[in-house]
């Protein structure tokens, strides 16, 4: 009689272990649901690199609708861009008009690379979830949901936007390490913040990259988006 309260003694141990590791995973999975299923959303994107600066394109205002069709607007440089997405398509605007991502593409490489990084762009509710399954462990702290991600998810968050000459091969990355946190209320998610670190190697230049970017989500379900003509036309 003993051993067999003993044994289930330690099989609801280990059960309530496993009951609480995967609560946190629970609670992020199911706020990552909660702002998918939501019928728009817009959010802001700042980036903070390790001197103090904003990032090339400075902070990004953003809005979707079901994740379908993606509204952005930024300033590199100074210069107001705005864009519209569905999928790999794209509209974007600066000083000559509505373009299409085709037609900006061969206007340079630094064109080329924002075009790049605009294709592999994802709302925060897919973003989320891509992030969310590449934590090598979840844990609650401080009122937020974080962990490690992967090397291979940092590398290719540090690719983002990577400038590549005609010619030469694809950028390379070494030393990367890269953490994600949620942030929950209410059972909706409110805020993701990431943080990268790696080296960056294109041609003969060596980035030393450290940055953190913080998105801040906001009026879901009260969220509109208006395409103009041109912008719908370049989308088709």
């Amino acid at each position: 009689m003993k051993s067999i309260l003993t044994i289930g003694f330690i099989g609801i141990t280990a059960y309530g272990l496993l009951a609480a590791d995967d609560a946190p995973k629970d609670k992020l999975n199911q706020a990552i649901k909660q702002l998918t299923a939501k019928p728009n959303y817009s959010w802001t994107t700042t980036t903070k690199e390790a001197d103090g600066s904003g990032g090339r394109l400075g902070p990004i205002e953003g809005k979707t609708e079901k994740d379908t069709l993606v509204f952005l607007s930024f300033s590199p440089g100074g210069l107001p861009v705005e864009v519209y997405m569905k999928g790999e398509k794209g509209a974007a605007k600066a000083l000559e008009g509505w373009q299409s991502f085709d037609d900006i593409a061969q206007t340079g490489d630094t064109a080329a690379a924002i075009v790049r990084f605009l294709r592999k762009y994802k709302a925060p509710a897919a973003q989320s979830a891509e992030l969310a399954g590449n934590v090598k462990e979840l844990k609650e702290a401080d009122g937020a949901l974080g962990g490690d991600l992967t090397e291979d998810a940092t590398k290719e968050m540090l690719l983002l936007g990577a400038r590549r000459r005609e010619g030469q091969d694809a950028p390379k990355v070494t030393d990367a390490k890269g953490s994600i946190k949620f942030w929950v209320k209410d059972g909706g998610m409110t805020k993701y913040e990431m943080h990268i670190q790696g080296k960056v190697t294109s041609g003969d230049r060596v980035s030393d990259v450290d940055r953190t970017m913080t998105t801040d989500i906001k009026d879901p379900g009260a969220t509109k988006i208006e395409i103009p003509d041109e912008a719908k036309q370049k989308l088709s």
